[in-house]
């Protein structure tokens, strides 16, 4: 099967079925496509950039829905990554996206995107986000490692406690956000780095995934199997929420994209749990 070669920028872009990407060290998986019937594009945008000697870059932005030229924002953030970490000459990740920040106010057309990036280097992950587009790491075994929180008045109250998973995923304003590019109050949430072990999954998504599927469901379909076995089941089951809806399940029509990452042996260190 024929894989995608970084640098990728997939901007507006529609995938028939989940991609394999090669990298020097570590092995990914990239999708993204619009929600069944939608007529106009995708605005979502996916990026997976590598720097020497051994750094992965693994971005997803989401433009925001409601607001003009949202599939431009997600872009330009994409781009903006382009130019992040993995040697001392390169932007962090934080400072590109607060560059792409600057460039897109600047154009003032009220235009915003989300973003969630996983910074790989030599097998320790580090997660940044803006907005509710979010990631998480699991073990094979199931236990979840990192699961960054959404930017929203919704997303703040379910980690909080407030409100239960079930609440959160029906909420009728889960789609307000208190966090984005594109805001002159923009802040970027970088977690502590997490030392991935041999058969870790790490994965970074748009809220058409999170949206759509359960917290369990999400960790059993990504912590064994092959990596495009588990894209196929995340596809599949979040693209059949947004079209068959029933009462009582989350179902959200959105873009949908996902970057799903293992690292390689040779990269990593501890248990395989």
């Amino acid at each position: 099967m024929a894989r995608l070669a970084p640098p990728i920028t997939l901007c507006g872009t529609s995938l028939d079925v989940p991609q394999l990407v090669a990298l020097p060290q570590g092995q990914a998986v990239a999708f993204t496509c619009t929600y069944p019937g939608r007529l106009n594009g995708n605005e979502d945008a996916v990026g997976v950039f590598t720097r020497e000697p051994a750094s992965v870059v693994l971005a997803v932005a989401d433009g925001v829905g409601g607001m003009p030229h949202g599939a431009a924002a997600a872009k330009d953030v994409i781009e903006a990554l382009a130019a992040a970490p993995g040697d001392t000459t390169g932007l962090g990740v934080a400072e590109c996206i607060h560059q792409a920040n600057d460039a897109i106010l600047a154009r003032g057309l009220g235009a915003a995107s989300t973003v969630s990036v996983l910074e790989i280097n030599n097998g320790t992950l580090t997660s940044h986000h803006a907005g509710d587009s979010a990631a998480m790491v699991v073990g094979q075994r199931g236990r979840t490692k990192l699961r960054s929180n959404c930017h929203s008045p919704v997303g703040i109250s379910e980690s909080n406690g407030l409100l239960s998973e079930q609440q959160a995923l029906l909420h009728p304003r889960r789609n307000l956000l208190s966090n984005m590019v594109g805001d002159v109050n923009l802040w970027v949430e970088s977690m502590p780095p997490l030392a991935l072990a041999t058969r870790d999954t790490a994965l970074v998504a748009s809220d058409g995934l999170w949206d759509n599927l359960y917290i369990a469901e999400i960790i059993d379909a990504i912590r064994r199997g092959t990596l495009l076995q588990a894209a196929g089941k995340l596809a599949e089951l979040a693209l059949r929420r947004m079209s068959e809806p029933r009462p009582g399940v989350p179902s959200k029509p959105d873009d949908l994209s996902f970057i799903l990452y293992r690292p390689s042996k040779n990269a990593v260190s501890g248990h395989d749990y």
